[in-house]
């Protein structure tokens, strides 16, 4: 049995910021394990996975479910790139540029995650497939999430399809 997947505080600082919580949310995210007043180093993958049912369920509720994971990835990116952690690896892509970025998908996700199991492919320049693998979140949240580094990192026209959904895992195709 694979070990559950760690998530840094620095992640769920940003899906908070995503929500803006009041008070009932903030006593939400408690119920489902997390402090907003007193978070600790990293938590298990169940409770981010509850806390963004939350955040899906609140703030982006008038959405479809895909656009509404897609669009709180994009978010969650950005509000992880006003963190302290998330401007330096803001600003590492930023000299990156996307190809090295994209290089580099694995270790990014392992600043906020842990263990993962993500693999890169170069299928012709600007077009790479993202293989993830026992990763427990949404593929059209990783979906927004990619999208959004590789802007940071200059690209200036991204797609990213999710071409596959299997048991283990998805692929993304990412082009620019």
């Amino acid at each position: 049995m694979p070990t559950e997947v760690r998530v840094q505080s620095t992640l769920f600082e940003s899906l908070v910021r995503c929500a803006n919580p009041d008070a009932a949310m903030r006593a939400e995210f408690l119920a489902a394990g997390y402090d907003v007043d007193k978070p600790r180093a990293s938590y298990p993958s169940s409770v981010f996975l509850a806390c963004q049912a939350l955040v899906l369920r609140t703030t982006y509720g008038g959405l479809a479910s895909k656009q509404a994971q897609r669009e709180m990835g994009r978010d969650l990116l950005r509000q992880y790139f006003d963190t302290l952690v998330g401007r330096v690896v803001g600003m590492a892509l930023k000299v990156a540029g996307p190809e090295r970025a994209m290089k580099r998908v694995a270790l990014s996700f392992s600043s906020v995650f842990e263990p993962v199991n993500i693999q890169t492919a170069l299928l012709a320049p600007q077009d790479y497939r993202v293989k993830f693998r026992d990763y427990p979140f949404p593929a059209e949240a990783a979906a927004g999430t990619c999208e959004g580094a590789l802007k940071q990192a200059g690209a200036l026209s991204v797609t990213v399809d999710v071409e596959r959904y299997e048991t283990e895992g998805f692929d993304l195709r990412i082009r620019w």
